[in-house]
């Protein structure tokens, strides 16, 4: 196994303006109810009534959560038909997650948990890794799984039922031969994508999981730092794995179950 690579030493300086921008960000989506809210309507457009009730909490108050996410531009809205009433219906605003919302959160935080802060904003850290924690822990699945994060996939789990699977691409003139346990991305990732046929292998040794990429076209990233070929790496619960850096690239997070040991 490779000797872990150092970061590049970068620090956030210590800016009034950009701190409490960045707070203000972290308090719209640290929030508990907030996430609840997102996980509501990861898969299905719901007005603020609907919501409301999913959720637990009032329709004004709920609204305000609403209008927070909005701003932090996660979620979208867009009109559509309320459940059938005594009155009928009638049009409302739905609300759904925003295409690579969810994307977009796990790249800033994945950004600013690389910094170095300095000294008096140290909390600042804590508070990104915590809500990365939260928001995996409000999707992560019982067992062993992929999530796909952004494109037309997004939210997509793909379980890991193996100990040893491969990911990568397939399409009509593929001479690359699926398994049965295969993760076969969409056929949204096209050859221009970079992603291989396949790609790269997670592999469980006993309580362990690692990621060997096998000798990919556009290369394995995990976290932001670039597998090397060939070579198994550890990966580990809550980790960012990305199959190439190209506009049709993907990107995953890697869950080991709810039972894993931290």
């Amino acid at each position: 196994m490779p000797a872990e690579k150092n970061p590049e030493t970068v620090f956030l300086e210590n800016d009034d303006e950009f701190l409490e921008e960045l707070s203000d960000y972290l308090d719209v989506l640290s929030n508990p109810t907030r996430l609840k809210i997102l996980k509501a309507i990861e898969n299905v457009p719901k007005d603020i009534r609907e919501i409301s009730y999913e959720v637990g909490v009032s329709y004004e108050n709920t609204k305000k959560h609403i209008q927070k996410l909005n701003t932090a531009g996660v979620i979208r809205k867009e009109t559509g038909i309320s459940s059938r009433s005594s009155k009928g219906v009638h049009p409302v605003w739905k609300y759904s997650l925003m295409p690579g919302g969810l994307d977009s959160v796990f790249n800033n935080l994945q950004i600013f948990s690389c910094f170095n802060l300095t000294p008096g904003t140290e909390h600042i850290s804590g508070r990104i890794n915590s809500l990365k924690e939260e928001i995996i822990t409000g999707i992560r699945p019982d067992t062993p799984a992929v999530i796909i994060i952004g494109g037309p996939e997004d939210g997509r789990i793909w379980p890991i039922d193996e100990n040893k699977i491969r990911i990568g691409r397939a399409d009509n003139e593929s001479t690359y031969a699926a398994e049965e346990g295969d993760i076969i991305i969409s056929e949204f990732h096209t050859a221009v994508s970079r992603i291989s046929k396949p790609h790269c292998r997670i592999i469980r040794e006993y309580d362990r999981w690692f990621i060997e990429d096998t000798k990919s076209t556009g290369g394995t990233y995990i976290n932001g730092e670039e597998a090397e070929k060939g070579i198994r790496t550890e990966v580990f619960d809550g980790n960012t794995i990305e199959l190439s850096r190209s506009t049709k690239g993907i990107k995953l997070i890697f869950c080991a179950g709810k039972d894993y040991n931290h």
